[in-house]
């Protein structure tokens, strides 16, 4: 028992809130499909929502007047943490700051201008972490992750990155075969498409074993026990995930590689189908022209996108605009959410990042007619034409034929087929032969 207090022994359930053994299980299978052969490698703390996750590994790791760096589109409840709290004064007062773009180039070009004004804080000991969310928030975009964690190291720079979008479907940062490549904590949103049914609240932080828990009393070379996450923040800040929650994110958990990639192919249609109308501009790295294609191909598992993008429609008239997106309900849910099996609209300004201003707004590329689409695996038929139809009716009356200019007939039959096909067909190349199963 005296081994089960100090840490020495986990497999004796003294304290259900802090270990019990449906979390600890939990725990063990996030970290065994994200982390893949480098697993014995790293932990995972569960917590009871995202946004409890996130907040821990920032209580976690940042000091007073430490440097936070962020990718510039991160989920808006993590944004209004960050600068409502963390840099308040009379809280931490770290100092904040936001670089732009996806790119190696784009993440050096900030921290050299970065580094310079925050030189004296930086000389006195301070520390500086990077914050990324890949893919992000509320346009799906995805950074050139490896990339940046491996500069972001060489100047000391401590990794956190929120992978939530894009689940280790997609994208497997902490399977990089140089260590230096990787993020030193992931954090995911259970809440969303891990689970995939939005009826648990749910979070974790995986980092390496050293960094996430040693016994009372021990250390390493780098790091002394109380040092680590377990002791430092999650064993005495109450955030802990229950055992029927964590039940629940294992059951869904069971079907996450056929609802990805049911959900990667709506979202390649849903967005082909709208960028292909001239007044409706479409932000998804599935279209060949945009910005972010390049990368996706690069980072994402078959070059899929998240299934999370969003469309602006900014030459309708706000009256009809509302209209439009009132009446996409029930068929587009309007719940605050994403990675469920059902496909959810919302208005960014006005929901997710409602706690950013105007040029914070116009910086992430959201205006106030922007929709994010989070995309579930329902029949893309049946979506496109109930959007095509609640076009006609809400906004063909003020802007006539509006509706006529999205792709029918047999052209959406062939989209539809024509992404099905290359999807799955990658799917199966991209599985190992069955006799490696048997090795």
């Amino acid at each position: 028992m005296e081994d089960a207090f100090l840490g020495k022994e986990l497999l004796l359930e003294i304290y259900s809130r802090l270990l019990n053994p449906t979390s600890v299980c939990l725990a063990n299978h996030i970290v065994d499909i994200e982390c893949g052969p480098y697993a014995s490698e790293y932990f995972a703390w569960n917590f009871n929502s995202g946004m409890a996750a996130i907040d821990g590994i920032l209580a976690h790791l940042l000091g007073r007047d430490d440097l936070l760096i962020s990718s510039r589109n991160i989920y808006g409840g993590a944004h209004q943490l960050i600068h409502d709290w963390y840099a308040k004064a009379g809280n931490l007062e770290i100092a904040v700051e936001t670089f732009d773009g996806y790119r190696l180039e784009d993440f050096e070009r900030a921290w050299e201008t970065i580094r310079e004004r925050h030189r004296r804080r930086l000389e006195q000991g301070r520390n500086a972490y990077l914050y990324l969310e890949s893919p992000c928030n509320p346009h799906g975009y995805v950074l050139d992750v490896p990339a940046i964690c491996k500069r972001a190291h060489q100047d000391g720079i401590r990794v956190i990155l929120d992978a939530t979008v894009g689940t280790p479907f997609l994208s497997q940062p902490l399977q990089r075969e140089d260590p230096e490549e990787r993020p030193d904590f992931v954090i995911h949103s259970y809440t969303k498409d891990l689970t995939g049914t939005g009826t648990v609240i749910a979070g974790v932080v995986i980092g390496r074993n050293e960094d996430m828990f040693l016994p009372k009393g021990t250390s390493t070379d780098r790091i002394s026990w109380e040092n680590t996450m377990f002791w430092n923040v999650y064993y005495v800040k109450g955030a802990f995930l229950n055992a029927d929650a964590a039940f629940e994110v294992l059951n869904g958990m069971r079907t996450l590689p056929h609802r990805m990639l049911g959900k990667c192919i709506n979202t390649k249609i849903l967005a082909s189908f709208l960028a292909a109308h001239p007044d409706i501009d479409v932000h998804c790295n599935a279209l060949p022209d945009d910005p972010n294609h390049d990368l996706c191909r690069q980072q994402n598992f078959l070059g899929l996108p998240a299934p999370l993008f969003t469309v602006a429609l900014e030459t309708v008239p706000a009256d009809a605009f509302q209209r439009f997106f009132d009446s996409l309900a029930p068929v587009f849910s309007h719940m605050i959410s994403l990675g469920q099996t059902n496909t959810i609209v919302s208005c960014p300004a006005l929901t997710t990042h409602s706690e950013l201003n105007e040029d914070q707004l116009r910086a992430c590329g959201i205006s106030p007619r922007t929709i994010r689409f989070a995309v579930g695996d329902e029949d893309p038929s049946d979506l496109l034409a109930f959007l095509t139809q609640t076009a006609r009716l809400t906004i063909d009356p003020v802007l006539p034929g509006f509706s006529e200019r999205f792709p029918h007939g047999s052209d959406v039959d062939q989209l539809i087929r024509r992404c099905y096909l290359e999807a799955h067909e990658g799917y199966i190349r991209a599985k190992p032969p069955y006799a490696t199963r048997l090795a």
